[in-house]
C-alpha cells in the first residue's frame, strides 16, 4: 500500500513539473511574440517618419500643421533667408562636359586657392580626350572657358592673379602606351596670388572686411523689394567709389576689394562689386563684358551688369552713372540714373555685348534685355 502511494506521489510530482515547464515555455513564447510585435511596430513608425519627411519636402505648400505641434509665434520676427539666385552659376550652365568638370573641381576646392600653391589634380580624367583628334585643343578651350565662367560667376576671387595659374599636362609612357595626367597649378612652381595678398591671413582679413559690408547691406535691405534693393546698392556704390583715373597698374582696381575697401576702381571693379552684392541679397544679376562708346566718341573695353526685375532683364552701368565731376559741380539725378535699368533699345545705342571673354574660350551668351526701360514710379 505504501509502495503504491509512493508511486502515485511520484507521478503527480512529475505531472506538476511537466505542467510548470509547459507553462514556462508558453509564457516565453508569448514574451517573444510581444517583443517581435514591438520591433515590427518600431520599424513601421520609422518608415512612416521618413515618408512624412519626404512628403513635407515635396509638398510643403499643401501640408496641414500637426495638431500636437508647437504653433509658430507670429510676433517673433526671424532673420529672412536669402535664397540663391538663378544666376549664381549662369556662366557654368553654358560649359560643355569637360568645362563643367574643371569648374566643379575649382568650386569644390575653392578654399584651397587661398594657399596660392594648391594643385587641382584631375589625374587621368582627360586621358581619353587627349588621345582623340583635336583633344588637346578641346581641353585648352575647356580650361580657359571654365576659368572664365568661374571668375565671372564667383566675384570674390580678388586675390587670384590669373596670369600665374595654368593648365599642366604630364605624359607617362609604359610599354609603348602613353597616359596623360592633368592638373591646374601655379606657373614655374611659384604661387598664383595677387601681389597684395601673398598669404592666407591677408586674404581672410580682406574677406572679413567685405563680409562685414555685405552683412550690413543685407540687414538694411532685408525688407525691401528687389527694385528697392537694386536702387539702394546702385546709389551707395556711386556715392562711395571714385573712378580710378591713374595710369598706375594696380590690380585691385579691377576687383571688389579695390572698390569696397580702397573705394577706387575702374568699370570692372564697379560691375563686379554690384554683381557680388546683388548675389548676396538675392537679386538675379549677371556680369557683362563688351565695349562702349564714351562721350568723346571713342570705343573702349567696358563692363556692366544685367539684373532681373519682374521676370524681365535690364541693364545697369554703375560706372557711367558715376561720371567724373569737375570742380564744385554735383551729380544731377539725370546723370546718376542715365544708365539705370535700361532696355536694349536705349542701352545698345552705345553699349555692345561681347561673349568672348578671352582668347581660346567659347563665346558665352547673355540674357535677352527687355526692349523698353524699366518704368520707375
Amino acid at each position: 500500500m505504501k509502495k503504491r502511494t509512493f508511486i502515485i506521489t511520484i507521478v503527480i510530482i512529475a505531472i506538476l513539473i511537466i505542467a510548470i515547464a509547459a507553462g514556462i515555455v508558453v509564457m516565453q513564447q508569448m514574451l517573444n511574440q510581444k517583443k517581435q510585435t514591438n520591433a515590427n511596430e518600431s520599424n513601421v513608425q520609422n518608415t512612416n517618419i521618413e515618408s512624412n519627411i519626404n512628403e513635407i519636402e515635396n509638398n510643403n505648400t499643401t501640408n496641414t500643421p500637426n495638431e500636437n505641434s508647437t504653433p509658430i509665434d507670429e510676433n517673433i520676427v526671424s532673420e529672412p533667408i536669402t535664397k540663391p539666385t538663378t544666376t549664381e552659376n549662369y556662366y557654368y550652365s553654358q560649359l560643355d562636359t569637360y568645362g563643367k568638370s574643371i569648374y566643379n573641381k575649382l568650386q569644390q576646392e575653392k578654399d584651397k586657392l587661398k594657399t596660392g600653391t594648391y594643385v587641382f589634380d584631375f589625374g587621368t580624367s582627360f586621358n581619353t580626350l587627349l588621345h582623340s583628334e583635336n583633344g588637346e585643343e578641346t581641353l585648352n578651350t575647356a580650361f580657359q572657358s571654365a576659368w572664365n565662367a568661374f571668375s565671372y560667376d564667383q566675384n570674390d576671387l580678388f586675390y587670384i592673379d590669373i596670369n600665374k595659374i595654368n593648365l599642366i599636362k604630364e605624359s607617362r609612357s609604359l610599354g609603348g602606351i602613353t597616359t596623360y595626367y592633368i592638373s591646374i597649378g601655379p606657373v614655374n612652381s611659384g604661387n598664383y596670388l595677387q601681389n597684395d595678398f601673398q598669404n592666407q591671413e591677408t586674404i581672410e582679413k580682406a574677406e572679413k572686411y567685405i563680409n562685414n559690408i555685405t552683412k550690413q547691406i543685407k540687414e538694411q535691405t532685408k525688407n525691401d523689394t528687389n527694385i528697392q534693393k537694386v536702387k539702394k546698392v546702385h546709389d551707395w556704390l556711386v556715392s562711395v567709389i571714385e573712378y580710378d583715373q591713374s595710369e598706375e597698374e594696380k590690380s585691385n582696381k579691377y576687383n571688389i576689394y579695390g572698390a569696397l575697401h580702397d573705394k577706387k576702381a575702374v568699370c570692372e571693379g564697379y560691375a563686379r562689386s554690384f554683381k557680388y552684392i546683388m548675389e548676396q541679397i538675392g537679386v538675379p544679376c549677371v556680369l557683362v563684358a563688351g565695349t562702349a562708346q564714351n562721350t568723346t566718341g571713342n570705343t573702349e573695353v567696358h563692363a556692366w551688369d544685367y539684373v532681373q526685375i519682374d521676370e524681365n532683364w535690364y541693364a545697369i552701368d554703375v560706372t557711367w552713372d558715376d561720371p567724373i565731376i569737375n570742380g564744385d559741380q554735383t551729380l544731377s539725378e539725370d546723370q546718376k540714373y542715365k544708365y539705370f535699368l535700361k532696355g536694349s533699345e536705349e542701352f545698345f545705342k552705345n553699349h555692345t555685348e561681347n561673349g568672348t571673354l578671352s582668347e581660346n574660350s567659347i563665346k558665352f551668351t547673355y540674357p535677352k534685355l527687355s526692349t523698353n526701360n524699366y518704368n520707375i514710379q
